[in-house]
């Protein structure tokens, strides 16, 4: 899941680098930044946004992996391991609907949850803190 999920934030933190102004870029040089102060005062607030993008497709995109990956079938070999996305499969496999929308309820709150709690956060102190 983590070599899947990392390239999400390097493909998106590359294009927050290519979107930071060459004016800015410039004017960097001219003023002198250099080293740690380069990236404080222009590299981390111009990637910042990008980089919680990334962050954002990556961490669901490796919490699908990890839902979809909880049950395993091979042959007459069947693994299974105890979470949401074995629940959901179970319940899919023999019809139970009230089942099925629980499942996906419960998924779906975990998600809204999680992005009204952490991602919005982020994207705050990215558009306060972080804005070029």
């Amino acid at each position: 899941m983590s070599l899947g999920a990392q390239w999400y934030i390097l493909f998106n933190s590359i294009a927050g680098a290519q979107s930071i102004p060459t004016d800015l870029r410039e004017m960097a040089v001219d003023v002198g930044l250099r080293g740690w102060q380069r990236w404080q005062k222009l590299i981390i607030p111009g990637i910042f946004s990008a980089w919680v993008t990334g962050g954002i497709t990556a961490s669901g995109g490796a919490w699908n992996a990890s839902i979809v990956s909880e049950i395993v079938a091979w042959g007459s070999t069947t693994l299974k391991a105890t979470g949401l996305g074995t629940y959901i499969a179970e319940a899919t496999a023999v019809g139970d609907w009230p089942r099925i929308t629980l499942g996906i309820g419960m998924m779906s709150l975990f998600v809204v949850g999680i992005n009204r709690l952490f991602w919005r956060r982020l994207y705050q102190l990215a558009e306060e803190k972080y804005h070029l």
